[in-house]
């Protein structure tokens, strides 16, 4: 996860069992965020920008305890990274180079490098994120117009495929569910207005509303790894919460019983049997990158699956990776 130290972001791992902290990074000078770990690939790769500068990824060695560039590309702004659950590669959106901005594959195993759906400075891909065989991603692309959102899906070898293609809407977060039946995601209108959760099959066609309450907002919507359930974080009782609910859109039950908190950006373990979300004081609001006074104050919680806290301890962007011995 990421820690604030003396004012900088650095990423730590924080071990569950005892919440001991281990430094990963400590580098003053740079910003650190998004740290993602592969078992596959046997890394963890994170986000890394200066002041005024861009955005590179970096991967992370614990046996060697160092951190490389994942690719020189000085032109390059790098985001959005995850991390295939069948080999050791990653995909990321981009922008900047030629083409102008796209979604790209690193292959740890052979070291290639390549673009595998292009698109312009202003309708560019984020997000992507990994059906469970590995063999697709599913984006969501920014209108060049700046007002909508649609949402693709991507194959290496063929050109990308969309999924949703109204300008009337803004739809996000996209990702499959653990039997890659469908594509769970946000939607709200163009023109603002709360997120209502919605489903659609990964070959397109009509989309399906999982939840929506009149006058709230349905933040984050995260297919559990192991079973048809997701996790929701949602605005409906007046601050925003944790929920668990039954993929097929049955009731929704809450895990953050803390009314003086709010919760967002849920992530799950990869055994489907505990979640670490971000925690902040009700008055805060969802914290942002650039609030440095913000970010201190915000906690990493873990929640099992019946709303136990196992671990309350300071930082953000939590992900799931071995403990150290």
């Amino acid at each position: 996860m990421v820690r604030i130290v003396d004012g900088s972001n650095e990423i730590v791992r924080l071990r569950l069992a005892d919440s001991a902290v281990q430094a990963i990074t400590a580098t003053p000078e740079v910003e650190e965020t998004w740290p993602f770990w592969s078992p596959l690939a046997g890394r963890l790769a994170y986000l890394t920008s200066t002041p005024g500068g861009r955005h590179d990824l970096m991967l992370w060695d614990p046996d060697q305890g160092a951190a490389t560039k994942l690719a020189r590309t000085p032109l390059r702004d790098e985001q959005w990274h995850v991390w295939s659950p069948r080999r050791p590669e990653i995909a990321f959106a981009f922008r900047g180079g030629k083409p102008p901005a796209g979604i790209a594959l690193a292959d740890l195993a052979s070291g290639t490098r390549r673009v595998i759906a292009a698109a312009g400075w202003n309708d560019f891909f984020l997000r992507p994120s990994y059906s469970p065989d590995g063999e697709w991603l599913v984006a969501q692309r920014r209108d060049a117009s700046g007002r909508g959102s649609s949402l693709w899906r991507i194959h290496a070898g063929s050109a990308p495929q969309p999924l949703t293609q109204d300008s009337n809407w803004f739809d996000a977060k996209p990702a499959y569910t653990h039997d890659a039946r469908e594509i769970l995601f946000l939607r709200r209108a163009a023109a603002g207005g709360p997120r209502d959760i919605l489903a659609i099959a990964p070959g397109g066609g009509a989309t399906r509303t999982l939840a929506s309450t009149p006058g709230s907002d349905e933040r984050s919507v995260l297919p559990s790894p192991r079973r048809d359930e997701i996790a929701v974080v949602s605005d409906r009782d007046g601050r925003s919460a944790l929920y668990l609910a039954p993929l097929n859109g049955g009731t929704l039950r809450e895990l953050s019983s803390d009314r003086a908190r709010n919760y967002y950006s849920p992530r799950w373990s990869p055994d489907g049997e505990r979640l670490a979300a971000i925690s902040t004081g009700r008055s805060d609001g969802e914290p942002r990158l650039r609030e440095a006074e913000d970010l201190a104050e915000t906690r990493v919680v873990v929640f099992d699956r019946e709303g136990r806290v196992l671990v309350d301890a300071p930082g953000f962007m939590p992900d799931w990776m071995p403990p150290w011995r």
